[in-house]
C-alpha cells in the first residue's frame, strides 16, 4: 500500500478491537486531513480508498466527516469542534420532524443507520417542515438517543449504525444552509461517489488479503483464473471512481446524477464480483480461517447493499434508449 501519513501505522485488528481505539483513530484522521476533506475529488477518493484498503469500518466513519465538512463548505457554514457525521436516513418510513417554536426549532423522530454513535461528535441532520421541505441542522451527537440493539450482524459493526431517537431543541444558529439545501445542492449526487471510493477501497482490500492466502501455498489454474476476474474487477472500479471524480467539475444537472449513479453501479457490481470469486478461491478453509478475510467480505457485502442497483439500472436505461448517441 502507498505509504500515507493518514494511514501509516494503523491495524486493523486492533480498530475492530475497541471503540475507543477506532474514535481516537478516527479523531486522528479528522483532524490530520482537514484540507483534502474539501479539496479536489481525486485526492479525496483516492484518501478514502486508502482507508478502505485498512478497514471499511474506519473508512465509512471519515467518509462520513469528510462528507459533512463538503456540505458545510458548500453552504459557507463553520463547522464547530469535533468529528461529523451525516445522519439522513427515512428508511422504513422513519425520518426527523422540524417543528416551529418561538425561540427556534423542536426535533424529534426515528433516524435509522446513524453512522458513529459513541464514536462522532455531531451530525449533520434533515428536519422536515411538512412532506416536501425540510432543513439541514447540525446537532451535537449526545443529543440523540441510540437504540444499540437495533444492528444484528457483526459485518461493518464497527460502523455503530443503530437506530436513533431525536427529540431535542434547535436554534436558528444551528440551521445549515437556505430549506432544501440538503438535497438540492449540486453536490448531493457528488457525493456518492466517496462512498463508492470507499466501496473500490473494500474491493482492494479482499483481493490482496486473498494473495496474501494464496502465497502459502501452490495455487491451481482455476484459482489463478479467478484470482484475474477479481483483479479485473477491482481495476474496473477504481477506474470509474477515479475518471468520474476527475470528470466531476465539467458535469452538473442531470448529466452529473448520470455519472455518479453510472460509477456506483460499476463499483457494486464489480464488488459482487469479488465477493464472490474471492469465497471460491480460499474455499471454507480460507473462509473460516482468516478473521480479517471474513470480515472484510462480510464488511463489503452488507455496505454495497446500501446502493438501489436495480432502480439506477432501470434508470440508465431509460437513459440509453432514449439517447441518440450510438457506441460503436
Amino acid at each position: 500500500m502507498t505509504s500515507d501519513p493518514l494511514t501509516d501505522g494503523l491495524v486493523a485488528d486492533r480498530l475492530r478491537s475497541d471503540v475507543d481505539v477506532m474514535r481516537d483513530a478516527v479523531r486522528g484522521i479528522a483532524l490530520r486531513g482537514t484540507d483534502r476533506w474539501t479539496g479536489p475529488f481525486p485526492g479525496l477518493v483516492a484518501t478514502l480508498a486508502r482507508l478502505a484498503r485498512v478497514d471499511l469500518c474506519l473508512a465509512r466513519l471519515v467518509e462520513g466527516h469528510a462528507d459533512a465538512m463538503r456540505i458545510l463548505d458548500q453552504a459557507d457554514g463553520t463547522p464547530r469542534a469535533g468529528v461529523y457525521g451525516v445522519w439522513a436516513s427515512r428508511s422504513a418510513g422513519t425520518g426527523v420532524r422540524a417543528v416551529r417554536k418561538e425561540h427556534g426549532w423542536h426535533l424529534d423522530g426515528e433516524c435509522r443507520f446513524a453512522s458513529g454513535v459513541d464514536v462522532i461528535d455531531r451530525a449533520l441532520l434533515p428536519g422536515w417542515v411538512d412532506d416536501r421541505t425540510h432543513l439541514l441542522f447540525d446537532v451535537a451527537a449526545t443529543e440523540v438517543a441510540a437504540d444499540r440493539s437495533t444492528w444484528h450482524t457483526s459485518a461493518m459493526d464497527a460502523s455503530r449504525s443503530f437506530t436513533v431517537s431525536v427529540d431535542a431543541q434547535a436554534s436558528g444558529a444551528d440551521v445549515v444552509g437556505p430549506p432544501g439545501f440538503y438535497l438540492d445542492r449540486p453536490g448531493f449526487a457528488a457525493g456518492g461517489l466517496g462512498v463508492a471510493a470507499v466501496w473500490a477501497g473494500g474491493a482492494r482490500a479482499v483481493l490482496e488479503q486473498v494473495v496474501g492466502g494464496l502465497r502459502r501455498f501452490t495455487p491451481t489454474a482455476h484459482q489463478l483464473r479467478r484470482l484475474g476476474v477479481m483483479e479485473q474487477a477491482v481495476r474496473e472500479a477504481w477506474s470509474a471512481v477515479d475518471a468520474t471524480a476527475h470528470a466531476l467539475p465539467g458535469l452538473s444537472g442531470d448529466r452529473l446524477v448520470t455519472e455518479t449513479a453510472w460509477a456506483r453501479t460499476v463499483v457494486v457490481t464489480a464488488c459482487d464480483r469479488v465477493v464472490d470469486e474471492a469465497s471460491r478461491i480460499v474455499g471454507p478453509g480460507g473462509l473460516s480461517g482468516s478473521p480479517r478475510l471474513s470480515r472484510t467480505l462480510g464488511d463489503l457485502t452488507i455496505y454495497v447493499r446500501q446502493h438501489h442497483l436495480d432502480l439506477t439500472l432501470e434508470a440508465l436505461g431509460r437513459d440509453a434508449l432514449g439517447s441518440r448517441e450510438v457506441l460503436g
